[in-house]
């Protein structure tokens, strides 16, 4: 089995603030007068007001802690959009793999509450590297996240993980929002897996609550350190 080991990286750090990056226009009043040639306003036409930023509703799910977690290695087939992919990874004990016949590329292992998981996806062909599917991720959420979910970015991290005496790209997102009534803490990472490729051939995110963050925090580092191609 090929392992890795993360040897280093750089955190940027920053906030989306309640808006996730979008802003609100100030509809002023039109003047009294318009000139001649003027497009004058349509009357009872004006923007929908913004919804008010959801106030999250606390989970009263004990957090998820290291001291509680060990894992286990599973091999699974996934089919990525050109071949066949056997992958292999390390994910806690007890966390269910599932599979959704609509998306062939990847799998999850859910916790027995169903409250946290991995989601493991094959990209294949790739087609960007690890940093700029981050970039890309985080343009396509400030696009899609309605701003009363108050999408928060946490963390973006670049690294890189040494395996078989290879260094390989590894790109970390980490993010906040609510999609319901609960805030959900999201972790996003990209993995350069293939041999001698610095495209990002793996997508991985694990999802949890916020009390979860330390225990996520354990996840994703097995994870990132395991996962491979096998074959």
């Amino acid at each position: 089995m090929k392992t890795a080991v993360l040897v280093s990286g750089v955190v940027l750090l920053g906030v989306v603030g309640g808006a996730a990056g979008y802003e609100t226009g100030v509809l002023s009043e039109p003047g009294t007068t318009l000139t001649a040639g003027a497009a004058a306003p349509l009357g009872g036409i004006y923007p929908a007001a913004p919804l008010p930023v959801k106030t999250p509703v606390p989970s009263d799910v004990p957090a998820l802690t290291t001291a509680e977690l060990t894992f286990r290695q599973h091999t699974f087939q996934v089919q990525a959009s050109d071949r066949t992919v056997e992958l292999a990874i390390q994910v806690p004990r007890g966390w269910q793999l599932t599979t959704n016949p609509k998306s062939p590329a990847e799998v999850k292992f859910l916790d027995p509450l169903k409250e946290r998981g991995v989601r493991v996806e094959a990209i294949s062909p790739p087609g960007l590297s690890p940093k700029e599917s981050r970039q890309k991720l985080i343009v396509d959420l400030e696009k899609s996240q309605a701003p009363e979910n108050d999408l928060r970015i946490v963390s973006q991290t670049d690294d890189q993980i040494e395996a078989d005496g290879e260094l390989r790209a590894v790109s970390t997102l980490i993010y906040t929002y609510i999609p319901n009534k609960t805030r959900r803490y999201v972790i996003v990472s990209w993995v350069a897996a293939a041999h001698g490729d610095d495209l990002a051939t793996v997508e991985m995110s694990i999802t949890g609550l916020p009390q979860d963050a330390a225990g996520l925090s354990s996840v994703l580092q097995e994870a990132t350190r395991s996962v491979h191609e096998t074959g």
